[in-house]
């Protein structure tokens, strides 16, 4: 919300559920009612759905039902099924981070329009931070461990480093480990102390499109070092603006060419910001949120 706002869009943020409650207790809050209230209290120009087919139905319901409501666009970064079509049918218009997530909404003949939208990032890119001292020579990854990241992370042969709880499943290791969540400002700082960022799909919820690492490194002017997937050259130039390996020999020749050529990583990392600062800010999605309806 805060790039919306940093567009200079009024933005209210209606809490779909509270963690803190189980989910059992938490249906029987009378949460749909109040956010239907405010949402006419507020009386917005456009409704968004962040990770839409997984908002509750009944808020949903509820949000689209609404007398003389704007438009109501979702937008939906992971897979679903056909058990969605419900939910999805409340939308107006959808959005997906990823390509093959619209041509299956198309597949399972879902009817709101769709588009792809990939991710962005959430600040204007510092131009300064090139300048700043103080990098280490290693690649970092701050991710959730599944069983594909484990197996290719096995297989870099220079140290790098990891956050995120679950990272000691790999036993004896000769990569630096923090078992821990970290906050977004410590993943921002992060990323700008390190030589560059790994990425490596999530097998679970990905088909052909990116995350949100392929964009927030590039806030900091730090190279992304990533896995072939379709949608990256829809995002990015390959080679000059982002890394790209398809299996784990080229990601250790990657690594390390990079150690060897800092500067070549620096301006990776350069062109990167330029072209999330052009391209792939939250203002520019929005716009293309709102031009879906």
């Amino acid at each position: 919300m805060a790039g919306f706002r940093a567009a200079g869009h009024e933005v209210r943020l209606g809490v779909t559920r509270d963690p803190r409650v189980h989910r059992m207790i938490d249906r029987l809050l009378p949460r749909a009612a109040r956010i239907a209230r405010a949402i006419a209290a507020f009386s917005p120009d456009l409704i968004v759905a962040i990770t839409a087919f997984f908002t509750p139905p009944q808020i949903l319901s509820r949000v689209a039902g609404l007398p003389n409501r704007p438009p109501l666009v979702g937008w939906v970064g992971d897979l679903f099924s056909a058990t969605d079509r419900p939910v999805a049918q409340l939308f107006d218009a959808v959005a997906y981070t990823d390509s093959g997530l619209v041509a299956l909404h198309r597949e399972l003949g879902f009817s709101p329009p769709a588009t792809f939208l990939p991710h962005a990032v959430n600040a204007a890119p510092d131009p300064n931070v090139a300048q700043r001292p103080g990098r280490q020579d290693s690649m970092v990854f701050v991710a959730n461990p599944t069983a594909h990241r484990l197996a290719l992370v096995s297989q870099v042969l220079t140290p790098m480093h990891l956050y995120g709880p679950g990272w000691h499943r790999l036993g004896a290791t000769h990569h630096r480990i923090d078992a821990r969540r970290v906050t977004g400002a410590e993943v921002a700082a992060i990323y700008r102390s390190h030589l560059a960022v790994l990425n490596i799909r999530n097998e679970r919820n990905v088909v052909d499109g990116l995350n949100q690492r392929h964009f927030d490194p590039y806030l900091s002017a730090t190279p992304v070092v990533t896995d072939a997937q379709a949608d990256l050259e829809l995002c990015f130039d390959p080679g000059r603006e982002i890394l790209v390996y398809r299996d784990a020999g080229e990601l250790n020749k990657i690594y390390a060419r990079l150690q060897r050529e800092p500067e070549r990583a620096a301006a990776i990392g350069e062109a990167g910001r330029r072209r999330i600062a052009a391209e792939h800010t939250y203002a520019r999605r929005l716009a293309a949120l709102a031009a879906l309806v």
